[in-house]
């Protein structure tokens, strides 16, 4: 985990509030896999951790989570362990999407009118 650094807030930021713990710790990681060439803040608050991106858009793979955990994961166990979120959120089985209000919803995917 990284703490609180001297680089200024994230003006947009998007992503997760998740409870401590080993979960957190692979959230974290997989964010910073999953989202790369954005800068990802982490930040322990004891209890839970935020975690930040910078960019309006944040994903987040069930595989990635998996392989940081070592051991199978269900998307459904995000959500049981995520009391928050910065953002808007579309979820699914194989990855979760946090973004900014101001952004349009991913135009590959299906939407019923």
């Amino acid at each position: 985990m990284t703490s609180d650094a001297v680089l200024p807030p994230i003006l947009n930021p998007v992503g997760p509030v998740v409870q401590a713990g080993e979960l957190a710790v692979a959230i974290a990681e997989a964010t910073r896999l999953d989202n790369p060439g954005k800068r990802v803040d982490v930040r322990d608050r004891g209890s839970y951790v935020r975690i930040e991106v910078d960019g309006g858009e944040c994903v987040i793979r069930r595989v990635t989570i998996e392989e940081e955990l070592g051991r199978t994961f269900k998307m459904c166990d995000l959500e049981l362990n995520m009391p928050s979120f910065v953002g808007r959120i579309e979820t699914g089985t194989e990855q979760v999407r946090f973004y900014s209000g101001d952004r349009q919803a991913d135009t590959t995917s299906k939407e019923s009118v």
